[in-house]
């Protein structure tokens, strides 16, 4: 996928990397507390960062949609999303946000 293409593409970029580690936070927080027995505010914390992080990678996938074809048993949308949340597209938005 090229960044580029898009008219915001760093803030674009941005978006989805922090959207990216706010879901991981998001994980990794709700599994540490399931594994420990954590109280219900702490879960609640881990929640909110997947929620995050997922309102985030996919305002990045319906941006970005339109670089995927669509077929007959995925659409533009959902093969764009799976990319963003698998981290496929990580090391691209980074470069992009590293290179000025």
């Amino acid at each position: 996928m090229d960044w580029t293409k898009e008219t915001n593409a760093r803030l674009l970029a941005t978006a989805y990397v922090v959207g990216f580690v706010a879901w991981l936070i998001g994980v990794v927080w709700i599994l540490y507390n399931q594994f420990t027995a954590g109280s219900v505010p702490q879960l609640t914390v881990g929640i909110v960062f997947f929620a995050i992080g997922q309102v985030l990678i996919m305002i990045a996938a319906l941006a970005v949609r339109d670089q995927f074809q669509t077929s007959r048993t995925a659409s533009s949308f959902s093969q764009a999303w799976q990319r963003l949340s698998l981290g496929l597209e990580l090391p691209t938005a980074v470069r992009l946000l590293l290179n000025r």
